[in-house]
């Protein structure tokens, strides 16, 4: 068995990516309490409860994994928040909530800084072993501009340009890294951020278990093979 971590492993993406993997040795990591223990509990893995944004929260977490657990054979990042939002929207109540600066800084900070602390913590451990394996759960918006979702673009293009930036270096260390970039996924990922999307556009997106068995080919690979991204959409949703 391979020990994983999965960030944002209490629920959508990152449960069903945990569900997928239930045969290896996982680690998971959530801000979620409640929905954390319910995941680890059902699969029988060790759970750490961290907010990603912290950087106390994140050096304590890594440091005790350090010390639990001798290597980590792959790092899955999937804690990630949406926010939404034409500039000439935001008067309305329901972008204006979505957008407040603290809110802002809160996403960016989960998405881009949690990313990044995550492979910048777990790369020396990595290094050391001689070999890893990372796979960030990235967007649509990380390749395409978006019109309604501009801050969504600029992080997912951020977390995009950081592992284009830093792939070389990793492979230099036998450490292959890989963006997975899914389309519209159905899951309460936009009802969190009150941003709940009709029923017949999340018709059309992808279920959490599509993305996850993409994850799980990308990580059965032989070490050898890397794939830098990978897109995952639904037919209907182009």
């Amino acid at each position: 068995m391979r020990n994983v971590i999965i960030t944002g492993a209490a629920n959508g993406v990152g449960k069903a990516v945990a569900e997928k993997l239930k045969g290896e040795n996982l680690i998971l990591i959530d801000i979620d309490e409640k929905g954390l223990e319910k995941t680890a509990n059902k699969l029988n893995s060790r759970s750490f409860t961290c907010d990603l944004t912290d950087v106390n929260e994140v050096n304590n977490i890594i440091g005790q994994i350090s010390n639990q657990y001798d290597k980590i054979d792959c790092l899955i990042n999937c804690a990630d928040m949406w926010i939404s939002g034409d500039m000439s929207k935001l008067e309305q109540p329901i972008f204006d909530e979505m957008n407040t600066l603290d809110r802002i800084k809160e996403v960016i900070d989960t998405n881009i800084f949690g990313t990044i602390a995550m492979i910048k913590s777990i790369f020396p451990i990595m290094k050391k072993q001689g070999y890893g394996q990372i796979i960030n759960i990235n967007s649509q918006s990380g390749v395409m501009c978006e019109p309604p979702f501009p801050i969504y673009n600029a992080i997912k293009h951020s977390t995009n340009a950081f592992r284009k930036a830093i792939q070389d270096d990793l492979a230099r260390n036998n450490i292959k890294i890989t963006d997975v970039c899914p389309g519209l996924i159905q899951t309460d990922f936009y009802k969190r951020a009150n941003n709940e999307l009709p029923k017949e556009v999340m018709a059309t997106g992808l279920m959490p278990e599509d993305v996850a068995e993409t994850v799980k080919y990308v990580f059965d690979l032989p070490h050898e093979i890397t794939i830098p991204s990978i897109e995952v959409r639904h037919i209907k949703n182009y």
